[in-house]
């Protein structure tokens, strides 16, 4: 791929000087982002890294600089088809404080990738932050991240469509429900039951039938994810819910914890 035809992807000239950010840094919903926007996502180590000049990258953020970068392919993590021994694309990282970009030549990375529909090869990072550094860590949780989401078996949650609190068998006993929506449309339903001298519990139930046993929510997992980076911060107004189901739903909220993107 020649370096002209490069500069003319639109996706590579949005890249707008955001530096890419180290695997270390990165904290699993970053990664799951990534790797949800993400139809080619390779491990791979850069052989070579040239500076554009400024007029090549006229929207090159102050402090940073856009290089163009070439990879040879590690191993694919996925990919809709046979991926290139060879990669290159654009990507904007910082300067030090001599004006110097990153030394970037042998070192291993996961790539975050969209290909061209147009020129079968040609690859665009997903992101300004499609290029991070590559670690054991980060490796076994996008692969845990995609296996997840290929098998279906985790609901992508669009909101919650009904809650209600209902009364136990002893006072102070109470159970809180609440439904929510899902892309597929089956059902999940989150549970928080109260009983007097133990601590307010957090369950899921990924079908129809809720009962004790149903499990919780761990994180880092694509669950979570799911739940903590998409649930909405308060009931919609329209539930009516009440105050005492409405504390519940911000103890959900508490127990599932920050969504943590930092992009």
């Amino acid at each position: 791929m020649s370096i002209a035809r490069l500069l003319a992807l639109p996706l590579a000239l949005a890249l707008l000087a955001s530096a890419p950010v180290s695997a270390t840094t990165v904290g699993f919903a970053d990664l799951a982002t990534l790797s949800s926007a993400a139809p080619v996502v390779i491990r791979a180590t850069i052989f070579k890294a040239e500076r554009l000049k400024p007029r090549d990258a006229p929207d090159v953020a102050p402090g940073s600089a856009r290089m163009l970068v070439s990879a040879a392919t590690t191993s694919a993590i996925v990919a809709p088809g046979e991926v290139p021994p060879r990669i290159t694309y654009l990507v904007d990282v910082p300067l030090d404080a001599r004006g110097k970009p990153p030394q970037l030549l042998r070192s291993d990375v996961l790539l975050f990738l969209r290909g061209n529909p147009a020129t079968p090869g040609e690859y665009t990072l997903v992101s300004a932050h499609g290029q991070l550094d590559w670690s054991a860590d980060a490796d076994a949780a996008v692969r845990a991240i995609l296996t997840g989401a290929r098998n279906g078996t985790v609901p992508v949650v669009t909101g919650v469509t009904s809650a209600f609190r209902v009364p136990g068998a002893v006072p102070g006993e109470a159970e809180s429900q609440f439904f929510l929506s899902t892309r597929d449309g089956k059902p999940v339903s989150l549970v928080v039951l109260t009983r007097p001298g133990e601590a307010r519990k957090l369950t899921i139930a990924l079908g129809d039938v809720i009962d004790d046993a149903a499990a919780g929510v761990k994180p880092g997992t694509l669950l979570w994810y799911r739940l903590a980076c998409f649930l909405p911060q308060a009931l919609p107004a329209k539930l009516d819910a009440g105050a005492d189901v409405a504390d519940d739903y911000r103890f959900v909220l508490t127990s599932l914890g920050p969504c943590g993107r930092t992009f």
